[in-house]
């Protein structure tokens, strides 16, 4: 009996797990044809929308901000160079109560907290300008920031309208 009801917790952990996995990519799915349709909206062809990292680009000089997403970049990858180069990476939680510290990893938590406030500023900015490009406003920016995914579905499935004229605000 015991056997029994563990190949009957198996079969609906499975089916939970099935259906999560089926409905994240159906999610997925509608997130690709809603970028389809916003980059279409934007005058940009919508295959851009599959290529990875080119997408986020492409979006990025959509609302202006081509020059934001080389400075994200660079700054993403120095931060992490001198996070590698710290050594702070191969230390359990408990030796890194116990290190001391050096002036390398002092420039790399520096490093660190600097990429983390321009990461927040890029993405603030971003869904304000996101925002405006396609007529909407700082909630609708708000609602971007928070929660993405949704508010991409609306832009890509709702009636917003990509203009320039937009961004001068």
């Amino acid at each position: 009996m015991e056997t029994t009801l563990l190949a009957a917790d198996a079969a609906i952990i499975g089916g939970i797990f099935g259906g999560v996995a089926i409905f994240m990519i159906l999610f997925y799915l509608l997130l690709v044809i809603a970028g389809w349709k916003i980059l279409k909206k934007a005058g940009e062809p919508g295959w851009k929308i599959l290529i990875p990292i080119y997408n986020i680009y492409i979006m990025f000089k959509i609302v202006g901000m081509q020059n934001w997403f080389w400075i994200s970049i660079v700054v993403g990858l120095i931060s992490n160079l001198l996070l590698s180069a710290s050594g702070l990476g191969k230390y359990t939680t408990e030796e890194l109560q116990t290190l001391s510290i050096t002036p390398m990893i002092i420039i790399a938590l520096i490093a660190g907290i600097v990429n983390m406030v321009i990461d927040v500023y890029i993405s603030v900015t971003y869904a304000i300008r996101t925002s405006r490009a396609f007529g909407h406003g700082l909630l609708f920016a708000f609602g971007l920031f928070f929660l993405p995914n949704i508010f991409w579905l609306i832009i890509g499935f709702g009636r917003s309208k990509y203009s320039k004229k937009y961004l001068k605000k």
